[in-house]
């Protein structure tokens, strides 16, 4: 997510992915903008922004052309980088900490982000 003094990556590309967004000016095409958040800890996937089946140990699955997914995983529509923030925010509460020798509330998982930007564009004769 970066610093105080210094923008990370995800907040960067969200504010300049919304504002293309917001500035097309194209009637016929319209944006959808989903997100997930999983956990990867001791082998186990767990949803980050599914709050009560967050401790739920999801399964990995192969699809025959989209490849690899989360079966159950929580997918949710958000309509500006603030709500992508909030929900970071929610998801990291839910992260898995245990104690190191260097620190005793480290963070021993990986977490993946996910955004989807799905442009559908329309045909004024079939609409």
């Amino acid at each position: 997510m970066g610093s105080s003094t210094q923008t990370g990556i995800i907040p960067r590309l969200c504010d300049d992915m919304f504002e293309r967004i917001s500035n097309n000016e194209d009637e016929n095409i319209s944006f959808k903008v989903e997100v997930s958040y999983i956990e990867i800890y001791n082998e186990k996937v767990r949803d980050l922004l599914n709050p009560s089946g967050g401790k739920q140990t999801l399964k990995v699955r192969e699809h025959k052309v989209t490849g690899p997914y989360v079966d159950g995983l929580t997918k949710l529509v958000v309509s500006s980088f603030q709500d992508i923030d909030s929900l970071m925010i929610e998801g990291n509460k839910s992260r898995t900490v245990a104690a190191t020798n260097m620190n005793s509330e480290s963070s021993r998982s990986h977490a993946v982000f996910n955004i989807v930007l799905t442009l559908a564009e329309f045909d004024e004769e079939t609409q």
